[in-house]
């Protein structure tokens, strides 16, 4: 393999890597600062999050081992941070690293939104937010296609 792809390599794995740490690290943190009542079914779902958080890392890690298998979980990691929504007790949003997003409010009258985050966690079960909204991840979109050409160079 070529110098390129073995640095475009790497950085997508550092990427991965400290979006999924950033992401355990906030979740943690937003657990402990008290803004967020915990019990039962909030651990539940902070597990969740943080296994998700942690297939980030898995991915970024690799992506130094076996290129072609770790650029296969990094293409499924970001096929699941690509699109979030929220409709009326209903919604998942996974972002581990950065956010761009561009989405539709539905909530009256239709709105665009574009919204900038680094790695979340968000997922809603029976608790009614009111919201309804979609929202595409350009960044996630991005890094799949990028990730598509360094697998069709991995293979040759």
């Amino acid at each position: 393999m070529e110098n390129k792809i073995k640095n475009q390599l790497k950085a997508l794995a550092i990427y991965q890597v400290a979006g999924g740490i950033l992401g355990i690290g906030l979740l943690v943190w937003v657990l402990f600062s008290g803004s967020v009542p915990v019990t039962i079914q909030t651990l539940r779902i902070s597990l969740f999050g943080t296994a998700l958080f942690v297939f980030s890392i898995l991915c970024g890690r690799m992506l130094f081992r076996n290129a072609r298998r770790g650029l296969i979980l990094s293409l499924v990691n970001q096929l699941l941070q690509v699109v979030y929504f929220a409709f009326g007790s209903y919604g998942f949003l996974y972002v581990a690293g950065v956010r761009i997003g561009l989405g539709l409010d539905l909530v009256g009258s239709w709105t665009f939104k574009f919204r900038l985050a680094i790695s979340s966690f968000e997922v809603y079960f029976n608790t009614d937010t009111g919201q309804k909204l979609i929202g595409v991840n350009l960044v996630a979109l991005a890094l799949i296609f990028w990730i598509e050409s360094l697998l069709q160079k991995v293979k040759a």
